[in-house]
């Protein structure tokens, strides 16, 4: 249902992670018999590109797709013969049973869904008509609706709770908050004095301080931070825990599952960055090669190429069926079934980004 994206910046290129992995991870349990997948090409909205970000817990999909058509849009300045120039709208889209439905803009020519919910609800972002307006948008499932709060939405869960970050402009503040379905807001306290969840600055960037997941029942995920750096957070029923780090002065979390449990990454003790798995008080280090995106209810969690099960880290590109053609490149999110959401090449064409459904076989 909900996943932390850091950046809104298009994919047009994605980084692999290092297949190579620490002997820790490998060692730390023996190794489980490995869940294979078959693949489901969730196709396009004409452009034959897409890019899925989020799942929930019936398969539906969302993320934003390339269109065919071209609409016109001023060019560039520059000297001679005025240009005539074209680009593809870039829609956010709900993909499900087997149709994606393009869920349009604010205006503009760019949207993006990045959460959904058991009900088909979307939060995301979108361009406006004119340069410098949009915002975050709650698709309903017949309409989009421009979204006065949160100023970034991160997560839905199923009671239609968003979560994200909120802003008052008169007093210059940014702070984590989750806004309920009638619109009510609710700033996210803070219990540490040293820990800071509200921000106060002419520039108030957009992933710190601010929620960035909520599961159904309600425990919250957010980002704060302190004199050091960043730091994850927990509220369960209004009340905040930071959680422990590996090690080091400054943590992140970008994923909460059904049962509360919560992945990100992690400063070590050396100044690595590893990434992490926080449950019932327990801090797992899950190496340096594995940036968590997701985690399901059975602790089964995906990032990057990978995904981890029951102590083992393995590449979903040996998961798959073998001569697919596909390479996946980016996991981004994973329910409760064990479906994945995933982003890959194509064989014949490495720079057209395909979102894939990966079904448990």
């Amino acid at each position: 249902m909900t996943r932390f994206h850091t950046s809104r910046i298009v994919w047009m290129a994605v980084l692999a992670v290092a297949a190579v992995l620490p002997v820790a991870a490998a060692a730390a349990a023996p190794a489980a018999a490995a869940t294979t997948y078959t693949i489901t090409d969730l196709g396009s909205l004409g452009g034959g590109v897409a890019h899925g970000l989020a799942i929930n817990a019936s398969g539906q999909v969302t993320g934003d797709s390339v269109l065919s058509t071209l609409v016109q849009v001023p060019c560039p300045p520059r000297y001679g013969v005025p240009q005539k120039c074209f680009k593809h709208p870039d829609d956010a889209f709900v993909w499900s049973n087997g149709t994606m439905t393009d869920l349009g803009t604010l205006g503009g020519l760019y949207s993006q869904g990045v959460a959904i919910n058991g009900s088909g609800e979307v939060v995301g972002y979108s361009a406006g008509k004119d340069t410098g307006t949009g915002g975050e948008f709650l698709w309903n499932g017949r309409n989009m609706k421009p979204l006065s709060a949160p100023a970034e939405a991160y997560g839905i869960n199923d009671s239609g709770q968003i979560a994200g970050q909120c802003r008052n402009s008169m007093f210059l503040q940014g702070y984590a908050c989750v806004v309920s379905s009638n619109g009510a807001i609710t700033a996210l306290p803070e219990s540490n004095p040293a820990i800071e969840c509200l921000y106060i600055n002419t520039i108030i960037p957009a992933n710190i301080p601010a929620a960035v997941a909520i599961n159904n029942n309600g425990q919250v995920l957010g980002n704060c931070f302190n004199s050091a750096g960043g730091l994850a957070v927990l509220w369960t029923n209004d009340t905040p825990a930071v959680l422990p780090t590996l090690g080091g002065v400054a943590s992140s979390g970008t994923a909460i599952s059904s049962n509360g449990q919560v992945v990100g990454t992690s400063e070590t003790s050396t100044g690595a960055e590893d990434g992490f798995l926080w449950s019932n008080g327990t801090m797992t280090d899950l190496g340096s090669n594995f940036s968590p995106a997701a985690v399901n209810g059975s602790g089964v969690i995906v990032g990057g190429q990978f995904v981890y099960s029951n102590g083992t880290l393995q590449n979903l590109n040996n998961l798959i069926p073998a001569g697919s053609g596909y390479q996946i490149q980016s996991a981004t999110g994973i329910n409760d079934n064990g479906q994945i959401v995933a982003n890959a090449t194509a064989s014949g064409n490495p720079y057209q980004q395909h979102a894939l459904l990966l079904n448990p076989s």
